[in-house]
């Protein structure tokens, strides 16, 4: 029979703080709360970082970032840094890494609470089809991923009309659902906040660390990378591509290679009219 030990674990199984360091930008939380989102200062360094790589391919004005939210979720960052070592320690170690790039992943208003809660899963959502794989697709470029975004919660809508753009920043309060803090914003429910504390003619994207790796060609029937080297099954390549030269877009298989980093809600419009 086995023994039940009832000595609780050391600290380090219940804390990030031993496999890796927190994100650079990330602000003190409640270790209460799972998740938390922070308004990120659009004047900040990462506020400017995220903004500009953004625009790199949704030019302004046509494309306007309403506001960026920096995602703190203890447990997928936990899961992303341990297969991070993991990935090190195949490529030997000793300060060998995997290519690390941030991606854009563009997805619906109603998908944005289970990515950020639990992290990527390419079983549920497919709307891309299968051209490299049966995986998580991201994006070099923000116009890549936002062709897979929605407005107002329908992405087939075309209308147009008409909208203020300048107007002043959503101040959030403190009700059930949200709980205000000098630093930001913990949410416990994030489908309300999207939902009624946001545009209601936004597009959202999410800004996401991906362990890219050692990469290969993709093909539709795939439901993992393919090997690497034939005379070792074990060893597989870490993710897929539609041109290995230059790639733009990435397929991994294993949702804990990729950490959502950023929520981007921004809007659409032309000629002063948005369009949704």
């Amino acid at each position: 029979m086995y023994k039940t030990n009832n000595k609780k674990p050391p600290s380090c199984f219940l804390s990030i703080s031993c496999t890796s360091e927190e994100l650079p930008f990330w602000q003190p939380m409640d270790h209460l709360a799972p998740v938390v989102l922070y308004d990120v200062n659009p004047f900040a360094k990462e506020g400017v970082e995220i903004s500009t790589k953004f625009h790199q391919t949704l030019f302004y004005p046509e494309f306007r970032i309403q506001r960026v939210w920096r995602i703190q979720n203890p447990i997928l960052w936990l899961h992303y840094s341990l297969k991070k070592k993991q990935l090190s320690q195949e490529l030997g170690g000793a300060g060998r890494y995997p290519e690390e790039r941030q991606l854009f992943h563009g997805t619906f208003r109603d998908r944005l609470e289970p990515i950020i809660k639990q992290g990527f899963d390419w079983r549920i959502g497919k709307t891309h089809g299968k051209k490299l794989g049966n995986g998580i697709y991201f994006g070099r470029h923000a116009v890549g991923a936002h062709e897979f975004t929605d407005c107002g919660g329908d992405n087939k809508s075309t209308r147009w009309k008409t909208h203020i753009f300048y107007s002043k920043p959503l101040q959030f309060q403190s009700t059930n659902h949200l709980q205000a803090s000098e630093n930001g914003t913990a949410i416990s429910d994030i489908w309300s906040l999207f939902k009624y504390h946001s545009h209601t003619d936004s597009h959202f994207m999410l800004a996401v660390r991906v362990l890219v790796g050692r990469y290969t060609m993709g093909k539709p029937s795939l439901l993992r990378p393919p090997q690497f080297d034939e005379r070792d099954l074990s060893v597989r390549y870490d993710s897929c591509v539609d041109n290995v030269s230059a790639p733009q877009t990435f397929v991994i298989f294993d949702q804990y290679q990729a950490y959502p980093e950023y929520v981007i809600e921004y809007q659409h419009c032309i000629n002063n009219r948005l369009r949704v």
